[in-house]
């Protein structure tokens, strides 16, 4: 870690949905692993 970086974060996203409808689709286990597969192909790592 850098000095300045955060441990731990979480992202509130209460604001977005009351705003603007806003609201994820995607749970973080999926939403990270489908990162992952397009990051890989991507970069063809």
């Amino acid at each position: 870690m850098q000095k300045g970086d955060v441990v731990t974060t979480w992202a509130d996203t209460i604001a977005l949905e009351r705003d603007y409808g806003y609201a994820p689709k995607v749970g973080i286990e999926e939403g990270v692993e489908k990162f992952v597969k397009w990051y890989r192909e991507f970069y063809s790592v």
